[in-house]
């Protein structure tokens, strides 16, 4: 770096710009400038850029920081020029961002997580469709399915989560049970327990704690996964091979969920209704007998199939959630983190969603 001249006139103090103002030097510049200026008078400062030689955005951040109010001999070049202007907007851009967080900071937030939401809703529509549209294509082209993935995640979202998911059953159920008999035995109708943990289980319980448990578990693997693969670049190499990522990774998952999620929901039917008897034996002294004769009598095929209807539904829910957010992970494992949470903050919500509007359409239709 050639040194800084500094020249003391009659008009005005002259600081003349030379070498190379790059990041490098900055602090030898930062010095040499606040000496001149200690010297330099109270009159108008003049500068001279005519042997600047190099310039970057730190250097530009110089200038436009210490003379911003100076007259300017000579113009800039115009590359110069064009940077010196990239970093005044930024600036102005950077301080008018700041003023308007200060002063409609909450009319802000709102617009901001409105456009949010819009945006995440039209990014979504757009994956379901391409995954709808890869599914389309291996229907036509059955051996573009990839079994081995598919029977891996099978293995890993059902026979992996049996323990879990029984346990979580008979938990339920038996919390049902428990609940329902301190009440009704006050009216003595303590029977009526049976009926309570049957309907609520085949319809709504039974189901809805298996999605959840699935989407905190296997859904969060999915985003997760994805996510790695993402940030290790290894999305980016299915594409150079030429394989699809939505076929690869997205599809197997979303089939192996389709298949598991409703067996695992009638497992839990089948363990809760255990746990169910194993209270009312119990609680109430009924023996198996009398236990299943009461089942028969309240459980109905439409009871169990309404219950049913609804794991497909959500395993796809679940899957498209998480598989999105794996694929929108970018930067840092702190990424693949916060969106994996997302991830199943998301799926849990719109499952709950999804029972509720199905429990809202059933007793429109009155079933």
């Amino acid at each position: 770096m050639k040194a800084i001249s500094v020249h003391a006139e009659k008009t005005a103090d002259t600081f003349v710009l030379e070498g190379e103002w790059t990041v490098q030097h900055v602090p030898v510049l930062e010095k040499s400038i606040t000496a001149w200026k200690r010297h330099a008078s109270d009159k108008k400062l003049a500068i001279d850029p005519g042997s600047l030689e190099k310039l970057d955005t730190a250097g530009a951040r110089l200038i436009q920081e210490y003379f911003s109010g100076a007259h300017f001999i000579k113009p800039f070049k115009p590359s110069q020029q064009a940077l010196l202007d990239f970093v005044s907007t930024a600036g102005v851009q950077k301080a008018a961002k700041r003023e308007t967080h200060k002063n409609k900071g909450f009319f802000y937030s709102i617009g901001e997580k409105t456009i949010s939401a819009l945006r995440f809703l039209y990014e979504l529509i757009v994956f379901i469709g391409i995954v709808f549209t890869r599914f389309g294509k291996n229907i036509l082209s059955p051996s573009h399915f990839r079994l081995p993935s598919i029977v891996r995640h099978i293995e890993e979202t059902g026979f992996q989560a049996l323990p879990i998911i029984c346990l979580l059953a008979f938990g339920t159920s038996a919390v049902i049970f428990y609940q329902g008999a301190t009440q009704l035995q006050k009216l003595g109708a303590d029977i009526y327990t049976i009926d309570l943990t049957v309907i609520s289980l085949l319809r709504e319980m039974a189901v809805l704690m298996t999605a959840i448990m699935v989407a905190g578990r296997s859904g969060s693997a999915f985003a997760a996964e994805i996510g790695v693969m993402k940030l290790r670049g290894e999305v980016d190499a299915l594409k150079t091979m030429g394989i699809d990522p939505i076929e690869a990774l997205v599809l197997p998952r979303l089939l192996a969920l389709l298949i598991t999620l409703p067996l695992l929901s009638f497992i839990a039917d089948i363990v809760g209704l255990a746990g169910g008897w194993l209270m009312s034996h119990f609680m109430l002294g009924l023996s198996v007998s009398q236990y299943i004769d009461r089942i028969q009598q309240v459980a109905t095929p439409m009871m169990f199939f309404i219950g049913m209807i609804k794991a497909p539904v959500m395993a796809f829910v679940i899957t498209v959630i998480c598989t999105y957010q794996g694929m929108n992970v970018s930067g840092s494992a702190e990424n693949v983190g916060k969106l994996t949470t997302l991830a199943v903050v998301q799926s849990i919500f719109l499952v709950v969603m999804v029972d509720a509007l199905f429990s809202i359409v059933f007793s429109k239709m009155g079933m």
